[in-house]
Formats: C-alpha cells, structure tokens, sequence
C-alpha cells in the first residue's frame, strides 16, 4: 500500500512540476488550491502505517479564525516525506487563514491539544478530538473521493 501512495503522489507531483514549470516544488506552492494542497497531504500521510509507535507524529494544521489550529494532522514519518509535508501543511493553514476571511467563518475559541497516537492494525491513529486521522482532511474540506 505505501508504494502504491508514494508512487500515486511521486505521478501527481511530476504532473505539477511538467504543467507548472516546478514553480510549486519549491516548497511554497503558490498556485494550488486549498483543495489541492489537501489533497496532496492526504496522499502524502496515505494510511499513516508504521512498524513503531515512536514513527508516529503529529502536526498542527489550519488556522481557527480564534487562533490556534484546527487539530493536529497524524501522521508516519515511515510513510510520509515529512520536509514536503511539512511545506504542504504551511501553505495549507495559509490558504485555510484566507478561506477563513473571505466566508467569514467563524469557530470556537477553545485551544486544540495534541492528541496522544496509538498503533492501531500498522497505522498511526490519533485518539482525542483535535486528532486528524488519515482522510480527515478530505472530510474536513468536504472533498470525495
């Protein structure tokens, strides 16, 4: 399955640099949509597998127009390419401060705490409320697929 994700993610990553002139593998991807950039978290976490418990991390990601995070993205440093990850998560909480702004949304304005990770059937799984579990984000951005 992690070769699958990494190789699905490797095939979407050379489309971009082809069509956009490799302008967005900089780290900054200034052209991508807020669902786009979600959609390439998704399959860069893939299913969050890992061997070890101590291969699972975490990562805050968005912005609540309160401040704060939304919740903090599970995820494998096993699975994942964690420097692009990290880069995807920045432009994604940008893009998310934005979206906040322009539809005046709104939330509370309680703090989101790091959830503690377990090791579940081979996957990182996030288990307190603030946890964004593999695919989260897509129903987060209430993107299907």
């Amino acid at each position: 399955m992690y070769k699958l994700h990494f190789s699905i993610f490797a095939l979407l990553l050379f489309a971009i640099s082809f069509f956009t002139g490799c302008e967005e593998l900089d780290g900054n991807f200034s052209e991508l949509t807020i669902n786009e950039v979600a959609e390439l978290i998704d399959m860069n976490v893939g299913d969050a597998e890992a061997e070890t418990l101590s291969s699972c991390k975490t990562i805050a990601i968005g912005t609540k127009p309160c401040g704060g995070p939304w919740g903090y993205l599970v995820y494998s440093e096993e699975q994942s390419d964690t420097q692009n990850l990290e880069r995807l998560v920045k432009r994604y909480t940008e893009l998310d401060s934005i979206r906040n702004v322009e539809e005046g949304r709104g939330s509370t304005c309680d703090m989101a705490r790091e959830p503690k990770i377990e090791l579940r059937e081979g996957s990182c799984y996030g288990t307190e409320g603030h946890a964004w579990n593999p695919g989260d984000i897509l129903e987060f951005n209430k993107i299907n697929k």
